[in-house]
């Protein structure tokens, strides 16, 4: 991107936004603390609910000490308002804690004497410092030209083009306080930052899309719709999986899905009996016969001689007729 078209877009976007808001000026009697923990709830909310937020904030605790010391949860009770009320409150409560062990004090009223370069290195040492932060203290405190920029003030840079991908990576926009000088930066700020809080809140509405559109904005394209790829109708099943085969195949043949399941349910419920062998019957050995030969005869054992004799006891008379006479 040249020079002349980044400066001739931020030219239009300062025409745009001056066009459809005004600007809001900073509270003069606020100390650089003030301004720092203001800075603090501004940050991606309107003017509005950080005002509400900050004098909540003050009337709510004996000091700034007590806030030191306050858990994050409830802070975030404290600042319920804002949009994101937890990373708010985060930020004062690191940026506090870092200045009492920096400087053990909440006083920071010598920075307004001091060089504003080793003031803004002081400031960027503090933990829970923001960019955007850092410059709306440099520009309302220390009187310094530096515009904030945050999170979706940064998206509407994106949009109209003035930075790029890398840039607005890096936090980086060229040539920006060098366009836009320091007697209109205050206003300059101030508007861009309702335009970005406007699109945070409804980036669908008329009023938004007209004033990005007055401003150059380009839509961001929509990612193409990818489908994914069609399973094929051909697909073997897996080995051993007898009931999914019969699955597929019933319903390659027509059958409904539903139906296919109940037939397989019905399937596994009932055991299969062809699949039950039975044990083979045992068949008794038959004797082989040679031929030509007869069957040798089965051997009948012969009485004993003892078992022919009569049992009976013989008669007395034939005993006496065989006697010869005397």
């Amino acid at each position: 991107m040249s020079t002349k078209n980044r400066g001739d877009r931020i030219q239009l976007l300062h025409k745009v936004v001056t066009k459809h808001f005004s600007p809001v000026a900073a509270s003069d009697d606020r100390t650089v603390l003030e301004h720092l923990l203001y800075g603090c709830c501004l940050e991606n909310t309107s003017y509005e609910a950080a005002d509400e937020a900050f004098h909540r904030l003050q009337e709510s605790f004996f000091d700034w000490n007590e806030v030191r010391v306050t858990t994050v949860s409830e802070l975030r009770e404290t600042l319920h308002n804002l949009p994101d009320p937890t990373a708010a409150a985060m930020r004062i409560k690191r940026c506090l804690q870092s200045l009492f062990e920096t400087r053990y004090s909440f006083d920071l009223e010598d920075m307004i004497k001091m060089n504003q370069g080793k003031a803004i290195q002081e400031l960027e040492k503090l933990a829970g410092m923001s960019r955007f932060v850092l410059a709306y203290v440099t520009q309302h405190a220390l009187g310094g030209h530096s515009i904030p920029i945050s999170d979706s003030i940064m998206q509407i840079l994106l949009m109209t083009e003035i930075v790029s991908e890398s840039e607005a990576a890096k936090g980086q926009i060229p040539g920006l306080e060098r366009t836009i000088s320091k007697t209109k930066g205050v206003e300059f700020a101030s508007c861009l930052h309702q335009l970005a809080v406007l699109n945070a809140q409804s980036p669908a509405a008329k009023q938004t899309k007209a004033i990005l559109k007055d401003a150059g904005a380009v839509e961001p394209k929509k990612p193409a719709a990818t489908t994914p790829p069609a399973k094929s109708a051909a697909a073997k099943p897996p080995k051993n999986d007898k009931n999914d085969k019969a699955k597929t195949e019933k319903v390659e043949k027509g059958d409904k899905p539903e139906k296919a399941d109940k037939l397989a349910k019905a399937e596994k419920a009932t055991p299969k009996a062809a699949t039950k062998k039975s044990p083979p019957k045992k068949v008794e050995p038959t004797k082989k016969v040679a031929t030509g030969k007869k069957a040798p005869s089965k051997k009948i054992a012969s009485k004993p001689a003892a078992a022919k004799k009569s049992s009976k006891s013989p008669d007395p008379a034939a005993k006496n007729s065989k006697r010869k006479p005397r």
